[in-house]
């Protein structure tokens, strides 16, 4: 779920810089929008990305592994929220929580937030299947050397565990151990060599790591470049949509249109509002249609 692979697409080819412009700018959106037409215009835009980049299946599993943190929202903020003038139930007195008072106001309210949240995710889900972790490192590594490799190294670490764990089960399973035991001490004692060898393969890693950074002679000098990222006009065109849509969505916070009031009763949703939320998605579904262009017509991918 959180490996990288690369595929034969554009939301792959273009610049990091420009997959981190875009992902940074919508989860920055995300934060700023309340109204949860806004929210859901992201959320699509943002699905529509990346299922053209072929990561829907990583995608919904880790919608799926989300989903419980959403529902822990929702009902936390139903139990202890009691504004709101729609009562959809009245139920008894629970200690340390009072009466219970559950509102339609408190539920959308609690709705909303799990659709920024779900936003959120999306992005980082994007960020992990698309965006190389050496490339992020090589191109920011020249403002800060230390930093960005302490920040690189954390990305990586849970991708490389869990390939570990993967590994090391198969191993485990072509040598006759059944991780499909019905009791959990017998399950747990056959787990916990997986887990001492998890630990000195990371150990490992880590001794490899040191060592060939040491041997490259790393924070000794300027960083050279093997290779260098280049520019190209794929690049140009969606940055340019972007920054459109960060200024059209500047625009719509400054006006009021991205605020929404869930207390003490829900804010009607004017259709004005879907017209305009569908407008600013525009901007940020436009990687996924050049992508799609990008497969179908030779020409276009040979000009961008």
């Amino acid at each position: 779920m959180f490996i990288y692979r690369e595929r034969d697409n554009l939301i792959y080819r273009i610049h990091p810089l420009t997959s981190i412009f875009y992902i940074f700018t919508i989860a920055l959106l995300s934060l700023v929008f309340s109204h949860p037409v806004f929210l859901l215009a992201l959320f699509l835009a943002l699905g529509m990305v990346i299922v053209s980049a072929e990561i829907t299946r990583e995608w919904v599993t880790c919608l799926k592994f989300s989903l419980g943190f959403i529902l822990i929202i929702i009902m936390v903020n139903c139990l202890f929220v009691r504004a709101g003038t729609t009562v959809l139930l009245v139920g008894p007195v629970m200690p340390g929580i009072g009466k219970i008072r559950i509102t339609l106001e408190a539920l959308c309210y609690g709705a909303g937030m799990g659709l920024r949240f779900f936003v959120i995710i999306s992005a980082f889900c994007l960020y992990t299947h698309a965006v190389h972790p050496d490339k992020v490192l090589k191109l920011l590594g020249k403002w800060g050397n230390k930093t960005v490799l302490a920040l690189s190294l954390a990305t990586r670490l849970f991708p490389l565990m869990t390939s570990d764990f993967q590994r090391i089960m198969e191993v485990q399973r072509c040598r006759g151990v059944n991780f499909q035991e019905n009791h959990w001490q017998k399950k747990l004692k056959k787990l916990v060599p997986v887990i001492n060898i998890m630990l000195l393969s990371s150990l490992e890693r880590s001794f490899q790591l040191a060592e060939s950074m040491q041997v490259r002679g790393y924070g000794l000098g300027k960083r050279s470049h093997y290779t260098e990222e280049l520019w190209h006009p794929r690049d140009i065109l969606i940055i340019t949509f972007v920054a459109i849509g960060i200024i059209m969505g500047t625009w719509l916070v400054f006006a009021g249109w991205t605020s929404y009031r869930y207390y003490p009763r829900l804010q009607p949703v004017d259709l004005q509002e879907i017209v305009m939320a569908g407008f600013l998605s525009i901007f940020f579904i436009f990687p996924a249609c050049l992508n799609w262009g990008w497969k179908k017509w030779p020409l276009l991918k040979s000009r961008i």
